[in-house]
């Protein structure tokens, strides 16, 4: 006889979809959450979630499919994910969207998140918006309880298999237990070992992306809990950071069109409006810093609330501008951008190459004048020239640090698994906390909320389908239940 049949280890969008199917099995569960409020990290979310062979893209005339979503995710992460799991994620992510809106999350409009061949972010009032609708759920059932200020310190294993957890001297029987206690952006030192690649990227600008609420969620607590059971790790450096100038820890994802962006050789390296989810290998590719360049002309013209025109999308939420007039004086002013009346001697302050600068802008303007980016097609509507001094320039790194793809491995079923390649039984994962599901490219928003999303509603019924039907027990009350 167990206390619960199944224990959640966190609060946000994986821990608590995993809560709400298990519970619609008929197990006995507890949702123990380490912060003082529930929610995780989702909370603090865009409230994108990618899926395909939608409703609500079926209303927009859009025809898509969970098979043509496999094929790209795994053609963009060239085969390097378990298919299985990228199977179970195609398939399901679309019928879970459906299964949020029923819970009352509103569907406000699907459009093109990524680099894709039609739009599948799935776009919500955000992630608060999102919780509170699922949260609301779980509070209302009577099968789950749940338990704040609860951080577990360590799994109960006995019989060769997981039994349970241990939370402030206190220890609880399950008959499964669903690690979803988020990612490692809290986590310095976790970081530096797993994802080194950004470390180097980011430098000493690395920040997690909503700060300090987000790194309070996200200590990677699932490293020391699943290391006595000998799990897998994976999804070593794999991670998404935005590439951003040093102008504040702020979100504008997405660059206006009529930025150029060059290398150490001052040449352009790719369309400047390209989403992020193919922007960082590319800029990882370039070995090397990178920069953005403009003139004075198109700094005057942008002032705040204009830029919108000039992205590929604007991610709704999203409120701060870095590329218009008063921030780009103030950051003048601070000497994170540098001035010069000429091109070579931007060049100069840049330490790029001088005739490769001036061959490239001199190029790019007659791609202007000519009303055709001729080397990386961007689209023309955007184009600037770069020709009216004074000229600008600012460094970009990719530091803000949005996602972190590296812990447990598990199967397409949720399961844990350890270094002999084999599930641990008792034991499941779900959401940022675990490794396979994201690969080395972020297929576009909404990639991370639908793997919580998918992959918490798959370990709750597998967590609650593992536990033996003699297990019938009314739950005992957890110290901090509510």
């Amino acid at each position: 006889m167990t206390d619960y049949d199944v224990v959640i280890l966190g609060s946000g969008l994986a821990g608590t979809c995993a809560a709400l199917e298990a519970a619609a099995l008929g197990a006995r569960v507890l949702i123990a959450e380490a912060e003082e409020k529930p929610g995780g990290r989702s909370q603090f979310s865009t409230g994108m979630i990618m899926g395909a062979g939608t409703s609500f893209q079926r209303d927009k005339g859009i025809e898509d499919s969970p098979e043509n979503l496999f094929r790209h995710y795994m053609t963009l992460n060239q085969w390097k994910v378990d298919a299985s799991i990228v199977r179970r994620l195609a398939d399901e992510a679309g019928p879970s969207i459906e299964w949020l809106a029923e819970l009352g999350v509103e569907i406000l409009d699907v459009y093109y998140s990524g680099d894709e061949i039609v739009p599948r972010g799935h776009v919500t009032p955000g992630g608060a918006a999102i919780m509170e609708a699922v949260l609301d759920r779980a509070r209302r059932h009577p099968g789950i309880d749940l338990a704040l200020k609860q951080r577990v310190e360590r799994l109960l294993t006995g019989g060769g298999r997981v039994t349970g957890v241990e939370a402030g001297g206190e220890q609880l029987t399950a008959g499964a237990v669903v690690v979803a206690t988020g990612g490692i952006e809290g986590n310095p030192e976790l970081i530096a070992r797993y994802l080194p690649d950004a470390v180097a990227a980011g430098g000493d600008w690395l920040w997690p992306n909503g700060l300090e609420p987000v790194a309070k969620y996200s200590r990677g607590d699932a490293f020391a809990l699943v290391s006595a059971v000998s799990a897998q790790i994976t999804g070593h450096n794999r991670w998404l950071c935005n590439l951003r100038p040093n102008f504040a820890h702020e979100s504008d994802p997405y660059f206006p069109g009529w930025l150029v962006c060059v290398n150490r050789n001052g040449r352009r390296f790719f369309d400047e409006m390209s989403p992020y989810s193919v922007t960082q290998p590319i800029v990882l590719a370039q070995d090397g810093p990178v920069w953005a360049v403009f003139d004075h002309a198109v700094k005057r013209a942008s002032q705040p609330k204009s830029t919108a025109q000039f992205k590929k999308v604007l991610i709704p939420g999203t409120t701060w501008e870095d590329w218009v007039e008063p921030v780009i004086d103030e950051m003048v002013e601070a000497g994170r951008v540098m001035t010069a009346g000429s091109i070579a001697d931007l060049a100069r302050a840049m330490g790029v190459s001088e005739p490769g600068l001036a061959g490239t802008i001199e190029k790019y303007n007659a791609d202007v004048a000519a009303g055709e980016d001729t080397v990386h097609l961007k689209n023309p509507a955007v184009l600037r020239p770069v020709r009216t001094p004074p000229f600008y320039a600012t460094e970009l790194r990719l530091c803000q640090l949005s996602v972190t793809a590296v812990g447990p491995r598990i199967d397409r079923d949720g399961r844990v698994i350890n270094t002999a390649n084999l599930p641990v039984p008792g034991l499941f994962a779900a959401g940022e906390c675990v490794g396979g599901v994201l690969g080395d490219v972020y297929v576009g928003s909404g990639n991370a909320l639908a793997n919580g999303l998918v992959f918490g509603r798959v370990a709750g019924r597998s967590a609650a389908l593992s536990v033996p039907a003699a297990v019938t027990s009314p739950a005992s009350t957890a110290k901090g239940a509510v």
